[in-house]
């Protein structure tokens, strides 16, 4: 004995079924990216529950980061060449159109900008570098800034 269905389910207000087509998404994204705009949307609604403030800061900074990479920007040579130079045991350098950031004998990452003065390092979640600049605009500084909020300035140390 063999059953086959001949029922069809229709959606009373549009008219139409599922089969073969799926459930519409409430956010609609190319497929790409369909994780990282889940991922911030669910941390997006911690953030609203989160009472302490430290926890709804891990949270944006989350955020800030998955929207940096979901949306990249770009920042003109000359910005991203001004930054160039020796920030105590941290280094700057310019090459084939990237800024990289090296600390000490350590590895050279790759800087992101997530805005003009403003850079994810390499795949490390937990620390971003901020240039700060003076009121010319020159590079006279770096913060090195932290997923708990904690901020550590070097200054700009080889003389430019």
């Amino acid at each position: 004995m063999a059953r086959v269905s001949y029922g069809r389910a229709i959606n009373p207000i549009t008219g139409t079924n599922w089969e073969g087509v799926g459930v519409k998404p409430h956010i609609e994204v190319a497929a790409s990216e369909a994780f990282d705009v889940a991922y911030i949307e669910a941390l997006k609604k911690l953030k609203e529950k989160a009472g302490e403030e430290g926890r709804a800061f891990t949270l944006q900074w989350a955020i800030d980061g998955l929207e940096a990479k979901l949306h990249p920007i770009t920042v003109e040579p000359e910005k991203l060449t001004s930054c160039v130079g020796v920030y105590g045991p941290r280094v700057i350098t310019f090459e084939n159109g990237l800024l990289y950031y090296q600390r000490e004998e350590r590895p050279k990452m790759v800087l992101t900008p997530m805005a003009e003065d403003l850079f994810m390092v390499g795949d490390i979640e937990y620390f971003r570098i901020r240039i700060v600049r003076d009121n010319d605009g020159r590079a006279i500084a770096l913060d090195g800034m932290y997923d708990n909020g904690n901020i550590d300035n070097s200054l700009r140390s080889d003389g430019k």
